[in-house]
Order: structure tokens, then C-alpha cells, then sequence
């Protein structure tokens, strides 16, 4: 990405522009440093808190110098723009367990029976640093494409239950307990800290709208902590809960592995071999998984695809620096990158400016944090756990307490929403390590029980298949010259977690050359949420790039159309993309072709006899005769121009208006069991057949709108035929070709079907 280099010309004479990129990158690196300074010792707060009050307060600034080294290490690595790295709850919520397992062994713990620190955390480092190494080997095998068969709702789960925990670990200070205390001693809980962390959560996350321009978790720290000390010289000043007391200021530890080397010949490493393994495959897992979805995030909000297993390297090799300095696990952010772009980055600059204002802020700005409440950071960081709650958990919960008081919950939602369930449970209840165990065995399951065949069947274009629409000559030879402009998508199988990337990619290369893309789910046996999700992203990728996006053999009553609707939070999809089958959206894909092409060709006026197929060729005398032997007829919509049964005794030529030829279905007054065959354009001469073969009409010919027809009876036919042999030779060679055109679509349609089969 050379456009991304800070060094690049032009970078630095930008900060004198107005809305130049180097003063969008500052704005966006230093706001988000701001913002997320609590957040990020907050997690370090919950990391160490096993270890003691004095060490889970050093864990705050172990927590934001993670974010700042991070952050730091993958932009000197490239990589894409404006993607900030650090931890997550989901991440730091490892640390405790295998912080626990050590301390199981004595040679952890001293003589008082506290925790024996550099031990402690020299194992943790080297965990981090075997998981940074599995997860450089990862990317460096290509195989980072396999977080993507995690189930969504499986990692939505994840983070849920997260989210819960995190939220469990900051209840002392939510009640303004004492350091050291947990939330189960109530009765030492201060009944004005609550009210502090309340209003810290609700600024959060319902900002003021006149003070947009200050970000929202700054404003809410700011607030919570004005609101405490405004309570501070009131007689209830005894009811508050303690103020943060920040550690003195020290650089990373480059000698924190050192006991790990002095021990070797004890034993000591082997002997936990396994509770570190489990610990870095959990982290890899999660920190790769946090970052493709990241990194995806990022690549829809700037528009820009970046290679994946770049940024993987870039983040194992971060989690292996901060192995190496006593830092906790990271992954790449779309929390952090969203408020550094909302503050106005463009470039990955902005990445550098973040680090170092982590930084300035750890050396300088530390000891003014000794002003803000616990309650406030705890509010705050309630705010950032609700947010983890994604957009999908959010509806699919609305939904499904909608509809399971109708006993109508959709299966297919109802079961990815009972996996999410589960995973978040097992998190809370159990460890985050066996969530993911399960998870992965979930996913598995899914990956079994889903049909794995390629999800794209074959791809055809309007030049190679057209609909049953019999059009004039030249609109039939502008649809064959341009017909490459419509691309018709036949799925097949399932479109579930692992398959519905491929068809994404397929969508995503068509997008360069169609201007339509048709989807036909005809053969789609089921669609899960991260199927329709995926589709839902192509649907803004294809909008995004001024083209259309219709949607074939999803009926409003079927459960793969209620999924996607269901997860549809942005109208992405209307009705008007929805098509009861692959003609009728291959019809209205070329009337929006052709109304581009020539928008002459589609002015609403009726034609006259010489410029429908069956008067091509004809002389001004022989139109002159043929047409005061036909008189003129129109048709309401709705009416029937004939019926089937009806004798054949004459044929017609549309002039204006569309006529579609239909079978009845089996109950003539149900419109859904019939079946239209084929439907005219204006200009185009049909019940041919009847009239040469002197049979009964085989079909219905119905006006799908206010029509105006030439009809030619059988006694009209053959007085031209006994008087003008000549003109009658010339209609016949024009309904001859009209016949060959319809037989050559009909072929083009089964040498399509026979390819794909």
C-alpha cells in the first residue's frame, strides 16, 4: 500500500490544508489515545487482578503499553491503514486461568503464600510468546483463511460472554468496594458509586448531542468524574467509592523472561507445558479470529482489500514483542479503528501518532489520573462490554422474543442463536478456553452437517441466456451485443459460514463488469446467519458500486428470505430486489439495460404495423393491404387476448403493452400454480401456431398491462393468401425467423442447464 507511507510527498505539506490527511491522521491517532487510555488499563486491571490490589494496579499501565507496542509493531510492519491494535476482553479474560493453574505449583508462590510476581508473570510472557509464534507459522502457511469457518454466532458468543465477564470484573468498583474486595461483600459497597458509574455508562453510551465534537467514552469519563467530586463537598461525600490510584511510571520490562531462562534446569517449563499451549493456541485462535474480522471492518469502511495473512504476521509478531516486555495478548480492533477513522484518519499514520500519544500520556498524564473515580472507569468500561454486543445478537434477540410468543421463531435463526448461547454460557460459567474448545467442535458440526459443495453452480450472461421476453430485432441484437452487462449467479447447495465467502468473491469480481447481478437461490437448500450476512455485505459492495444486486427463488414466506430480511438492520434489500423467478429478473434486468442503452426505445407510444416483426420487409403498398385486413383491439390488463381451448383462428401482433403466454395451473383462480411460458414486447406477432395449425390454443394469452394488438382472423389470412401469394410469402418468412429466434433462446437455455449439470 504506497499510498499509505507516512513519508510519501505531499504528507506533511497536507497539515497546512484545511482538510488535509496528515491533520485527519493526527486528529484520529490522538483522539483515540484519549479515549481509550482508560479503556485499555482497564483490561490490564482485569489481566492481574488474581495477583493482588498492588499488582492489578501496575497491570494498567501493562494495558496500555500493549496497545501502544502493538500498534506500534504492525505499523512498522505495514499493513492496512488506519487499523489500532490492543487487547479485548475476550483476550485478557485468558490471563486469569493460567495465571491460576501456575499458581497451583509452590515454586509460584512465597513463603507468605502470595503470589511470587516475576515467576508468574515471566510464564505468562512466554505463553504470549509462543502464541505470537503460532500465529507468524499460521499466516506464514497461508493458513489464516481458516478462521473464517468459525461460525459467526459461534464468535459472537464469544464475545458476549465476554462482555459479561468483563463487566462481573468490574463490579467491586461499580459498587465502590474497597481495592482488594469482590462484589459478593455488598456490605461494604459505597451507595453514591453506582449512581457515578451510571452516569459514566449512560453518557457513554447516549452522548449529548450538542457536545458531539468531544468522543464519547472522554466525555463520559470527564462527566462521571466531575459529578464525584461536585458530590465530595456535600454531607454524602462518605458514600463515594475510592478514587484511582495510578502506579509510578516504568518502561517495559526487556528482562521479563528472565526466571523462565534461570529455571530451565528445574523442570519448570515442562512441567506446564500444557496449561501454556492451551493458553497460546486460545490466544492465536482469538487474536487471529478478532483480527480478520477487524480487518474486514476496515477494508468496508475505507473501500480497500488487503492481503489477511499480512496482517496476521503483523499481529503474532506483536503478541511475540510484548511476550518478550510482559505485555498481554492483542489482536487488531474494530472498536479502536472506528473511532480513530470517525475522528477523521485516513492513512496508517495515524497508527504511529496513536503509540506515541499512548505514550506522552503513560509519562506525563499518569499522575492526573489519581483525580478519577473507579466507579467512573468501571462505567465507562461497562459502556465498551455493551458495545461487544453486536448488531446481529441485538436483533436476532428482538426477534426471537417476538416471535417465540407467537411460536413462530424461524429455525434456522432460532438454532444459530441457541450456538451463541451456548458458547456465551460455557464463557461465563465455566472458562473462556472450553468456549473455544466447544466452539471450534460446534463449528465442525456445522461444517459436517452443511452441504460443502461449491456454492456457485455456474454463471451465465444475458449474451448466452435471455428471458422468455420476445423483443423487436433490435432490441434482441442491443441485448446480445451488450448482454455481458448481465450476470445471472446460480447457487446451489448451502450458504453457510464456509461457503458463503466463495460466493462473496464471485459477486465481488462480477461487480467490475455487470452492471446487473441476479442471484438465483433456486438451488440454495439453507442460508445461516453468516450466509446472510455475507450476502448482505455484497449487497452494499454491489450498491456501493453503482450496480444492481437481484435476488432470485427466495418467496416472502420462505425461511432463508426471513433470515436475510431479518438481518437486513440497514434496508440494504427491498422488495424490489426479490423475484419470483430467474426470467422475470433476467426481464427486468434487460428493460433497465436497454432503457440505457436507448431510452429512445423505451417511450410509452404504440408502434405501427412496419415496425413490428411480422411487417419487416414489407412495401408501403403491402403494408397498406395487410393492415386493412386487421383490426385493431385493446386489451385491459388482466384480460385475456385468447383463452386456452379457444379455437385458433387468428394471430396478433402486439403494438403496445405486454402479453405473456400461460399455462393455468391446476386451480385457475390460484395465480401462484400458474406458469408464464413466454411474454411479447410490443412488435412482436404471436398465436402463429393456432392459426397455420387450425388447433384449439394450447395456453392463455394474458395482458401483463393495458395492451394494444393487430388481429388477422383466419378468413382475412386466406383471402390474402388465394389474392396476394407474395405478401403472404413474406409473412411467412418473417414468422419463420420469429420461430427460429424463439428456438435458438430455448437452446441457449438447455445448452445453460446442461453445462451446469
Amino acid at each position: 500500500m504506497s499510498s499509505e507511507v507516512v513519508a510519501r510527498p505531499g504528507w506533511w505539506a497536507s497539515l497546512f490544508e484545511r482538510n488535509g490527511i496528515a491533520r485527519g491522521d493526527l486528529a484520529g491517532g490522538i483522539t483515540a489515545a484519549l479515549v481509550l487510555l482508560a479503556i485499555e488499563g482497564s483490561y490490564g486491571l482485569v489481566a492481574f487482578k488474581p495477583l493482588g490490589v498492588e499488582q492489578g494496579q501496575i497491570g494498567f499501565l501493562i494495558g496500555v503499553w500493549t496497545a501502544a507496542i502493538a500498534t506500534l509493531v504492525t505499523f512498522v510492519l505495514g499493513g492496512r491503514g488506519p487499523l489500532l491494535s490492543g487487547t479485548s476482553a475476550a483476550l485478557v479474560l485468558l490471563v486469569p486461568p493460567l495465571i491460576a493453574a501456575l499458581l497451583r505449583d509452590p515454586r509460584f508462590v512465597t513463603g507468605d503464600g502470595r503470589p511470587f510476581v516475576p515467576m508468574v508473570l515471566a510464564y505468562v510472557a512466554l505463553g504470549l510468546v509462543l502464541a505470537g509464534l503460532i500465529q507468524m507459522a499460521v499466516a506464514a502457511l497461508r493458513l489464516g483463511g481458516l478462521v473464517r469457518y468459525v461460525p459467526y454466532p459461534v464468535h459472537a458468543g464469544y464475545v458476549n460472554g465476554s462482555a459479561v465477564l468483563m463487566v462481573a470484573a468490574m463490579a467491586p468498583n461499580f459498587m465502590g468496594l474497597p481495592a482488594g474486595h469482590v462484589w459478593t461483600e455488598w456490605e461494604l459497597a459505597k451507595p453514591l458509586a453506582p449512581l457515578v458509574a451510571l452516569a459514566a455508562f449512560w453518557v457513554a453510551v447516549r452522548p449529548p448531542r450538542s457536545l458531539s465534537l468531544i468522543p464519547a467514552y472522554l466525555l463520559a469519563l470527564g462527566v462521571a468524574t466531575l459529578l464525584h467530586h461536585a458530590l465530595v463537598f456535600t454531607p454524602l461525600a462518605g458514600a463515594l467509592g475510592p478514587l484511582f490510584v495510578p502506579p509510578s511510571f516504568a518502561w517495559p520490562d526487556a528482562g521479563i523472561l528472565t526466571p523462565v531462562v534461570e529455571r530451565l534446569g528445574e523442570g519448570v517449563t515442562r512441567e506446564h507445558l500444557g496449561p501454556l499451549l492451551v493458553f497460546a493456541l486460545a490466544v492465536a485462535m482469538m487474536s487471529s479470529l478478532q483480527t480478520a474480522l477487524a480487518g474486514s471492518t476496515v477494508d468496508e469502511l475505507t473501500r480497500v482489500r488487503v492481503n489477511g495473512e499480512g496482517a496476521l504476521f503483523g499481529q503474532g509478531m506483536a503478541n511475540t514483542a510484548l511476550g518478550l516486555v510482559g505485555g498481554v495478548p492483542s489482536a487488531a480492533s474494530t472498536t479502536r479503528s472506528k473511532v480513530n477513522l470517525e475522528a477523521g484518519s485516513r492513512t496508517r499514520a495515524s497508527r504511529l501518532v496513536f503509540a506515541l500519544t499512548l505514550v506522552v500520556l503513560l509519562v506525563f498524564g499518569l499522575r492526573f489520573m489519581s483525580i478519577v473515580p473507579m466507579a467512573a472507569i468501571a462505567g465507562v468500561f461497562a459502556a465498551a462490554a455493551y458495545s461487544l454486543f453486536d448488531v446481529w445478537t441485538r436483533r436476532a434477540t428482538k426477534v426471537m422474543w417476538v416471535q417465540s410468543w407467537r411460536w413462530r421463531a424461524p429455525r434456522s435463526l432460532a438454532i444459530n442463536y441457541a450456538v451463541m448461547l451456548l458458547v456465551a454460557g460455557v464463557t461465563v460459567f465455566l472458562s473462556l478456553p472450553l468456549a473455544i474448545a466447544l466452539g471450534t467442535l460446534v463449528a465442525m458440526i456445522m461444517f459436517i452437517r452443511a452441504n460443502v459443495k461449491a456454492p456457485v453452480r455456474q454463471v451465465v450472461h444475458a449474451d448466452q441466456r435471455s428471458s422468455r421476453k420476445v423483443r423487436p430485432a433490435e432490441q434482441t441484437d442491443m441485448l446480445r451485443a451488450h448482454g455481458r452487462r448481465i450476470a445471472l449467479v446460480e447457487l446451489d447447495g448451502a450458504l453457510f459460514f464456509g461457503t458463503a465467502e466463495d460466493a462473496d468473491e464471485e459477486i465481488e469480481k462480477l461487480a467490475h463488469d455487470a452492471q446487473i447481478i441476479i442471484l438465483d437461490f433456486s438451488r440454495v437448500t439453507d442460508v445461516d446467519a453468516s450466509g446472510a450476512r455475507v450476502l448482505l455485505h455484497a449487497a452494499h459492495e454491489v450498491e456501493h458500486a453503482g450496480k444492481e444486486l437481484l435476488l432470485v427463488g427466495l418467496g416472502p414466506r420462505d425461511a432463508r428470505t426471513r433470515l436475510i430480511r431479518d438481518l437486513d438492520v440497514q434496508g440494504a434489500l427491498s422488495d424490489g430486489h426479490f423475484f419470483a423467478d430467474a426470467d422475470r429478473a433476467l426481464e427486468h434486468a434487460e428493460d433497465r439495460l436497454l432503457a440505457t442503452l436507448a431510452p429512445a426505445t423505451a417511450r410509452h407510444r404504440a408502434l405501427v404495423l412496419s415496425e413490428t416483426l411480422l411487417g419487416a420487409g414489407l412495401t408501403e403498398a403491402e403494408l397498406a393491404t395487410l393492415g386493412a385486413a386487421m383490426s385493431e383491439r385493446c386489451v385491459p390488463k388482466g384480460a385475456a387476448v385468447f383463452r386456452r381451448g379457444e379455437p385458433g383462428d387468428a394471430l396478433y401482433v402486439s403494438l403496445e403493452g405486454q402479453i405473456g403466454i400461460w399455462l393455468m395451473g391446476a386451480d385457475p383462480a390460484d395465480p401462484t400454480l400458474a406458469r408464464r411460458l413466454v411474454s411479447y414486447a410490443p412488435g412482436v406477432a404471436f398465436g402463429e401456431i393456432g392459426l397455420l395449425e387450425g388447433r384449439a390454443r394450447s395456453a392463455d394469452a394474458i395482458a401483463e398491462e393495458d395492451a394494444v394488438v393487430l388481429e388477422l382472423a383466419r378468413a382475412d389470412y386466406e383471402r390474402l393468401t388465394a389474392e396476394q401469394p407474395a405478401l403472404v410469402g413474406k409473412l411467412l418468412l418473417n414468422l419463420g425467423l420469429l420461430l427460429a429466434s424463439r428456438v435458438r433462446a430455448l437452446t441457449n437455455e438447455l445448452e445453460s442447464a446442461h453445462r451446469a449439470g
